[in-house]
């Protein structure tokens, strides 16, 4: 006699033969599907289409059960789905090959688990029994669905002084956590909490893979100036943080501060092949810093270093062009940095002086281009070194012409 008990367990097993298919179709074929798959299915089941989903999927058809496991698509079925959709989808991050999407689908699912409070604390006296005081289990409750994004930063710390792929994407997943908030249609004061949250775990994982290259920079300057090899390696070990990090922008202000001084050695000691070795590693985190000042003018207190950065390699390129337009870019995050309007004032001073032959008279309209030069690199910088030298050959020139001053 076939029972109705005999019914749900074969119910059950389908369902945990069809999960498992699509878990391992997901995960790769060698993955351990969770036990709890055919709770996921019996949810599915419940919903418009869910059923024809599952039994597509029996027969090898997994597209349309895909969908369904889909979080965007299902922000507001029984919670019970949500529950398991935040699982599942933990499950497969938990996977080395998988992609930061797994991750940012577990968040979603759990930001919108945040809005069914009954249902979450019928789950929590349920697990807790009478152990916690309601106060606790309260304070519990309100924080169930960060606990998703305080894994992630656990995640991200541990693995970030090796800068491991693992931590990586779980670092790449904490800065999603506004899009999944928007997409779960979070509660204002949720979303809030889940980014505040997710902002300061970014900073501490990325903290924690500053400090062996700090540690290291400060042993190498502790002993000397490094060579210029060493200094160029250094300032690299920064890169490779900053690449991780997907360009965070207080590897950008650590690298550069490191860097200056170093810089400013070279510079002064007019060794421009080993200052251009030595910069050259940070180009990239200097260029994003300067965009992200072009883009915020309220970055003013970074806008310095960075166009002094900017100014040491104008001294390093190859062409006029490249030094023009590198000061020019100085000069725009930080309009009063001297070294940027004395080092343009004095190229422009070198053009004109190019344009006025001295003993010869030159063109009309190469005068009057040196004129303007002159004229831009004094209101730029009117101390500037070449001024007096082109302003002197711009007089001679106005007396060959026979120009009225």
């Amino acid at each position: 006699m076939w029972r109705d008990e005999d019914e749900a367990l074969l119910a059950r097993l389908t369902d945990e033969i069809v999960f498992e298919r699509l878990f391992r179709e997901q995960a790769g074929s060698d993955a351990r599907p969770p036990a709890r798959g055919a709770g996921l299915c019996a949810a599915l089941r419940r919903l418009p289409g869910g059923n024809d989903a599952i039994e597509a999927a029996r027969t090898g058809k997994l597209d349309a059960l895909r969908e369904h496991l889909e979080p965007a698509r299902q922000i507001d079925p029984p919670p019970e789905l949500l529950h398991h959709l935040a699982l599942h989808h933990a499950s497969l991050a938990d996977r080395a090959a998988s992609s930061t999407d797994a991750f940012v689908r577990s968040i979603t699912a759990w930001l919108a688990l945040g809005r069914e409070e009954t249902y979450l604390r019928d789950l929590g006296e349920a697990v807790t029994g009478s152990a916690l005081p309601r106060q606790d289990l309260d304070r519990a409750l309100a924080d169930a669905p960060l606990w998703c994004i305080e894994d992630l930063g656990e995640r991200a710390r541990t693995g970030a002084r090796d800068l491991t792929a693992d931590a990586q994407r779980a670092l790449a997943a904490l800065g999603r956590v506004p899009e999944a908030a928007r997409i779960a249609r979070a509660s204002e004061a949720l979303a809030e909490r889940a980014a505040r949250r997710a902002t300061s775990l970014v900073a501490v994982a990325v903290e924690e893979a500053l400090a062996p290259v700090l540690a290291a920079f400060a042993e190498a300057t502790a002993q000397g100036e490094p060579s210029t090899a060493e200094g160029a390696a250094l300032l690299g070990r920064f890169v490779a943080v900053w690449r991780w990090s997907g360009a965070d922008e207080s590897v950008e202000h650590a690298a550069i501060e490191q860097a200056t001084p170093l810089a400013w050695a070279h510079y002064r000691a007019s060794r421009w092949d080993d200052l251009r070795i030595v910069i050259a590693p940070l180009e990239p985190l200097v260029d994003a810093l300067a965009r992200r000042i072009e883009n915020d003018p309220s970055k003013l207190a970074y806008a310095a270093r960075a166009a002094q950065m900017l100014v040491f390699r104008s001294d390093v390129v190859r062409t006029e062009r490249e030094t023009l337009e590198l000061l020019d870019r100085a000069i725009t995050i930080c309009p009063t940095h001297r070294n940027a309007r004395l080092m343009k004032a004095n190229t422009l001073c070198d053009q004109a002086l190019r344009l006025l032959p001295g003993a010869r008279a030159p063109t009309r309209q190469d005068h009057d281009r040196a004129a303007g030069l002159i004229d831009r690199a004094e209101q730029l910088y009117p101390a500037a070194t070449r001024l007096p030298e082109a302003k002197r050959r711009l007089g001679e020139a106005r007396k060959l012409l026979g120009i009225s001053s």
